[in-house]
Formats: C-alpha cells, structure tokens, sequence
C-alpha cells in the first residue's frame, strides 16, 4: 500500500517531511514510522526526509507495518465498498469487531484479516468507528494509520456522518429533537452506562420516520460517539431500544437491540470524493417493524 504526490510549484524547494506533514496531513508518530521503515521514495529513489524536492518530482510513501496479532479466520464478508485504502463492511449482529482474551475468534477483525491475506495485503485491522456486538450496520475499516489518522480527523471535524435506524419502545410524540447529555459510567468497573454530569458531551440527533401502536422507527445521527451512545440517550429519553435488556428494553419481539448502522458519510482521504454508503436493515428487524405495524390495524 502506499500514497503518492506530484509536487507543485508551490512546493518547490520543500524538505519532504515539510510536504508530508503541511499537504498530505502526516501525523509525528507516522513520519517517525516512514524514517524507521525506509519507505521514502522520490521518482523512484529512495531519500530522506530532509531532501529537497523539484516541481514535477514524485513522491511516493510506502507503509509497512509490524505483525499482525489477529488470527485470519475464514468469515463470509458483506463488503459495501473497498480499495487500496479503505474497506467498507456490513457487519452483522451477534459478531464482536474486535478479538477479546477470552473470544479470539469469530471476530470481523478475523474475517478481514483473512480477506486482505487472500489478497496479499499486510496490514493490521483498524475500525474507524465501532459497533456493538449486537449492532448490526454499515463499519470502515482504515488499511493503514495514516488512513486511520485522516478518517479519525474528520470525524472530529465533524466531517464523518454516521446514521442508525432503531426501533424504541412507545410513541414518540416529538418529529425530530437533540439529545444532549454527558454520557459516562454510572459506577467505576461497570459494564453499564449512563447520564451523568461526571461523563463527556454526547450529543444525538433523531428524527421519527414511523410510529407504532407500541414503538416508533427513528433515524439518529451521532455528533460524537460514546459507548453505549444511542442506547443510553434513548433509555433518558423514556424510549429504550426493542430487545436492549441491559437499558431497560423487551425482547418480547426482537432478541438484541433494535439498531443498525444505516448511513456513513466521508470524504475519501486519498481521492477526496465523497463517500455515501448504505447497508439495508436486516431481516430481524424488518421483521419486528412488520410485527409493529400489524399490531396497528
């Protein structure tokens, strides 16, 4: 994998490490990885990171990186999009994204490694963003950190658009509305959160697409992402997800948490196009919406 720039005459006469960090965004820690690893090239040649640079001149950063600690695992992959840079999954529910100590297998980290190696491709496994276990929906997947590190900047530039489809509990009386509550753990060493004025900002947006006689279909945008984001807001809020046990939800209808990663919206970090990218809702909660509605008439 690599990145590639064609110096301008505004960059005439530059030290490559100026260029790297000034035009293509380089964190410190990644330069120092370029500089550890040798990948520097320009128009072919390796250089070093102080070499001066011509007008037309092509650099070129080749990433490397250390070994992989996820073990590959042969995993079918619903892939929404993919290139040398990034990939774009429809993750199901009941799949942790990331190996734990005590489940090291069965992981979307697992099935995309085994993906990439299939293609020849090294790289370790970085989400941009996570899902819950039980969160089915639209995950990016950085090939690099210095894609990683541009992908992680605009969300929080607030250029990175996240959309959820959930089903709650009960009516929802208000069209559309901002959840705005500091989000954080309700007791040190627990697995549950909650509102608190100790916790970070968090802020969600919602806006109702559907109401049912005992439930409502609502589409939510996240402005920040704390764990446990939509679940705890909505439970505040008097509406906790269909079938989320651990915030006050019933799995009367559906058995995990009514809620899927829709919508993702960026900007490419190499060819800067904007990216939308939508994964349908699976059949679980098409069916608990089909249920829902039957109980209206």
């Amino acid at each position: 994998m690599h990145i590639e720039y064609r110096v301008t005459k505004d960059n005439d006469n530059q030290k490559v490490s100026q260029i790297l960090k000034t035009h293509l965004k380089f964190s410190r820690g990644e330069i120092r990885r370029i500089k550890r690893c040798a990948g520097l090239m320009v128009n072919e040649q390796t250089v070093r990171l102080n070499s001066l640079v011509q007008e037309g001149d092509l650099i070129r950063v080749n990433f490397q990186d250390d070994d992989q600690p996820v073990i590959p695992q042969d995993i079918p992959l619903d892939i929404l999009f993919e290139d040398e840079h990034i990939l774009v999954v429809n993750k199901p529910f009941n799949m942790l994204v990331h190996p734990l100590s005590y489940h090291v297998l069965n992981t979307l980290a697992n099935g995309v490694i085994y993906h990439w190696q299939l293609q020849g491709h090294n790289s370790k496994f970085r989400a941009v963003s996570r899902l819950d276990k039980d969160t089915s929906g639209v995950i990016l997947i950085a090939k690099s950190s210095y894609i990683c590190h541009q992908l992680s900047g605009q969300m929080k530039n607030g250029m990175y658009r996240r959309e959820y489809l959930a089903v709650v509990h009960n009516r929802i009386t208000m069209d559309s509305g901002i959840i705005d509550f500091p989000i954080g753990r309700l007791d040190d060493g627990s697995l549950i959160f909650g509102v608190t004025s100790q916790g970070k900002e968090a802020v969600t947006h919602f806006t109702v697409i559907h109401r049912f006689a005992s439930g409502s279909l609502v589409k939510m945008r996240l402005e920040t992402g704390r764990t446990h984001q939509i679940r705890v807001h909505m439970r505040h809020f008097g509406h906790p997800l269909m079938g989320d046990d651990l915030y006050g939800g019933s799995m009367d209808l559906i058995h995990r948490q009514a809620l899927h990663s829709w919508r993702l919206e960026f900007n490419h970090p190499v060819t800067k196009e904007h990216m939308r990218l939508e994964a349908p809702l699976p059949s679980d909660m098409t069916s608990l919406i089909h249920k829902l509605k039957k109980q209206l008439s």
